[in-house]
């Protein structure tokens, strides 16, 4: 059969093709001119935004953190230092495939899953993309190795250094310095916009003591750079750079030598000791014990360390020196200056202590310590003997007679009742109770009964160990009040910090005492641990001389002052005899309390002990506090001793200061 359609020669072949090859030339012109018109939109009319887009890919703007500012103490000993570390860092964006990476990185270097949340945590804080942000701080040299084995497999994870901070002194001096930790959701959103621009490239932060108080000089001002990146997000060079701002470094009053000595002397024991030049106010010492590693926190505290700090009985974390609030004892020298003061006693008044203090109006009598210890009192007694002995009932009587708002109106002049620390913002105001504060804070009058107890520190006054150390270094300084401080100097090329109050001068006291009476109590408290037993009778011994004075006689005069307070009332029968319980717990012990100063004219050191639980105020706080005046005072001594003998050799020392 044959075909339906026949191509008729070589002819009509041709025409096909011509045809097909038009068709095609046509396509390839349409082609080539769409092209064409691309690169025209592209280079002319839409250059500066793809140009933009494209150099957005490789270059990248970065923050640089500044360095932070050096703490010292006062003879120059670095307290707070900044040391290199080297963390294992994250560039999202760079990240290929994430989820494997993380894979690979469990298993070279052991990534927990806690690294993971607090990596989930600083990328939500991030605020500049193709920034890198840390997922584990502190890379050993055998994870470092690993890492840089498995690099090429790790495409947007590099190993980068950074300088962090570090306490040298460890748990010394902790809660005088705070420490520095992870910046927190909280803590950014209190910020201004500014403030936040400022912290862009940094992870830390003061989080309490003098980091936190002068965090705004420490930290400085951030920097920036432009840099260039590959497509792995690694920076192939800077183009341009703006330097940060180092931090402001400071110096403290503190001196670290006597910080360790009170430290070692308190040892064991849980409490605190706070020491102050009485010229200045400086803060010569913090101690509260127990006290915790600010190491621990610089880089992100695991969770197992802060549960075992913070479920500790012992409380590690919490600042007994400006927080513990404790009545005692120790307020009886300015309960006598308050007396003296308003004229209800003079120097020569002189009461008849039985044993006890009794208000009319009331059955029950304020018994002294004397009582439980043989019945009697100290009989025929002033003033002066009214301190050293640690009568209750001579400073019951005093009390009385000054009445509540004139109690409270003149402790207020010695710092109690308010935090006047200047650079202490978190310190604990303490109590000095008022008429009107019960009015407002319990919704009652104030009772007669309650007052006499408030003259021997029994009753609702509280004060922390830093205010008893400031109202102490007054005595020391004659009566004069210097608001205490850490801050001693402040040093920055750049930064201003004109605002910072270094020397505020005499704070103007509103019931100013005198120079006689001053001088008075100064005596009184100089025998509490220098008046010997006479004619083998208690009654003329200071409180606290065998305790301080022991086998080694004092180097230089000192003052001091003991007290005890109860933590649980004492039960007494109808007989007034104590009612002993057949078991007290530790934490039901008295407290041990000690106040005491150099007692030399130019008083260079007033001190404050409390010892949580520790039974006597004499046996156990007055040795402490010898042993803390002892550490201060000998190298002085025989600095001073040298001076007098133009040195060892024939060569002329300089002062300690």
């Amino acid at each position: 059969m044959a075909p339906r359609f026949r191509l008729d020669g070589h002819k009509q072949e041709i025409q096909i093709f011509n045809r097909r090859l038009v068709f095609a030339c046509v396509v390839v012109v349409m082609l080539v001119l769409t092209l064409i018109g691309r690169m025209i939109n592209l280079q002319f009319f839409n250059h500066e935004y793809f140009s933009a887009r494209s150099d957005g890919n490789r270059l990248h703007s970065q923050h640089i953190p500044p360095t932070r500012g050096l703490i010292y103490d006062r003879n120059g000993n670095l307290l707070a230092d900044n040391r290199p570390i080297f963390n294992l860092t994250v560039v999202r964006e760079a990240a290929a495939d994430f989820d494997q990476s993380l894979a690979l990185l469990r298993d070279v270097i052991g990534l927990t899953e806690e690294d993971m949340e607090q990596y989930q945590a600083r990328l939500a804080r991030r605020a500049v993309p193709q920034s890198s942000v840390p997922l584990k701080f502190q890379l050993s040299d055998e994870e470092m190795a690993h890492i840089a084995v498995n690099q090429h497999k790790l495409p947007g994870i590099a190993v980068e250094a950074q300088l962090v901070r570090y306490y040298p002194f460890g748990q010394s001096a902790a809660h005088a310095l705070g420490y520095v930790s992870e910046i927190n959701r909280e803590e950014l959103t209190s910020m201004t916009e500014e403030e936040v621009r400022n912290y862009r490239g940094t992870n830390q932060i003061g989080k309490n003591g003098i980091e936190k108080t002068y965090e705004d000089y420490l930290h400085g001002r951030v920097g920036f750079e432009t840099v260039e990146k590959n497509n792995r997000g690694r920076v192939t060079r800077v183009l341009g750079r703006t330097d940060p701002v180092p931090g402001a470094d400071i110096q403290l009053h503190l001196d670290i030598a006597l910080q360790t000595a009170a430290e070692a002397a308190l040892g064991d024991r849980r409490g605190a000791i706070v020491a102050i030049d009485p010229k200045t106010g400086g803060i010569l010492a913090m101690v509260s014990q127990p006290g915790y590693d600010p190491n621990l926190f610089v880089t992100g505290i695991s969770r197992a360390q802060l549960a075992e700090l913070n479920n500790s009985r012992h409380s590690p974390m919490f600042n007994r020196a400006t927080h513990a609030r404790i009545p005692g004892s120790t307020i009886k020298p300015f309960i006598g200056l308050a007396g003296l003061y308003h004229g209800v006693i003079t120097p020569e008044f002189v009461i008849n202590d039985p044993g006890y203090y009794q208000l009319a109006e009331r059955r029950r009598p304020y018994y002294d310590w004397t009582w439980w210890v043989d019945k009697s009192g100290h009989g025929p007694i002033d003033l002066e003997r009214a301190i050293y002995q640690s009568c209750n009932t001579y400073f019951s009587h005093v009390a009385v007679e000054l009445g509540i708002d004139r109690i409270h109106d003149y402790l207020v002049t010695f710092g109690f009742g308010s935090n006047r620390a200047l650079d202490v913002p978190d310190a604990s105001s303490g109590l000095v109770p008022s008429p009107a504060w019960k009015r407002e804070t319990r919704g009652e009058p104030w009772y007669p009964g309650e007052t006499p107890a408030e003259g021997f520190g029994n009753g609702m006054f509280q004060a922390t160990t830093l205010q008893m150390a400031s109202a102490t270094a007054t005595v020391a300084n004659h009566g004069v009040f210097m608001r205490p401080r850490m801050l001693k100097s402040m040093r920055s090329d750049e930064l201003d910090f004109a605002d910072i109050i270094f020397d505020e001068g005499v704070v103007q006291q509103p019931l100013l005492p005198s120079a006689d009476d001053v001088a008075l109590v100064r005596k009184a408290m100089e025998h509490t641990v220098s008046k010997p037993r006479e004619r083998e009778h208690r009654r003329h011994e200071g409180t606290a001389y065998d305790y301080v004075q022991g086998a080694k006689p004092l180097a230089y005069p000192m003052a001091g002052k003991s007290g005890t307070a109860q933590v649980i009332g004492v039960q007494v029968d109808a007989r007034g005899n104590r009612i002993e319980p057949d078991e007290i717990r530790d934490e039901h012990l008295n407290h041990a309390m000690f106040i005491a100063f150099d007692a030399s004219p130019e008083s260079r050191i007033a001190v404050a002990v409390f010892v949580e639980n520790g039974e006597g105020g004499s046996s156990v706080g007055g040795p402490l506090a010898r042993e803390v005046l002892d550490a201060y005072m000998l190298p002085i001594l025989e600095q001073e001793k040298l001076l007098e003998t133009g040195g060892e050799g024939g060569q002329l020392l300089t002062s300690v200061d």
